[in-house]
């Protein structure tokens, strides 16, 4: 059984368990997962507060299965640096402190779209960052 959590209010002591949880556009607070699948699509992140996981598998489909689809064949193409630098800013955290457009507008032209709404610089182009992911 999937638990559809998008478009739903946010979950607050549930117990999920023996069930594939969709995660894109759900809001968890002090949720308890139990042998839970848990999938998230590529979608809007997340919010996962104060939750436990046991015995939990994790998986990706849709947008975000493509993108480590990208990230192993660039990898396997010879852009080890690249995929290696992007990893590197996940672990330390420096991912969510991307540049914002007054960063980004060093490296691009001002009237690109991508400048005004701040971009993810992998050293092959640089893409947007969602509003979600930057600080204010």
């Amino acid at each position: 059984m999937t638990a559809d959590t998008t478009d739903q209010a946010p979950h607050r002591g549930v117990t999920f368990q023996d069930r594939e949880v969709l995660l894109d556009g759900g809001a968890f607070h002090g949720c308890v997962f139990i042998r839970c699948h848990m999938v998230y699509e590529g979608g809007v992140p997340p919010v996962l507060s104060g939750c436990h996981f046991e015995g939990c598998r994790w998986g990706f489909a849709g947008a975000a299965a493509n993108t480590l689809l990208m990230l192993g064949a660039l990898r396997q193409g010879g852009f080890e640096g690249v995929v290696d630098t992007t990893l590197a800013a996940i672990r330390d955290g420096s991912v969510l402190n991307s540049p914002a457009a007054e960063a980004v507008a060093s490296t691009m032209n001002a009237s690109s779209s991508a400048t005004r709404r701040g971009g993810i610089d992998l050293g092959f182009g640089t893409f947007p960052i969602p509003r979600i992911l930057r600080r204010r």
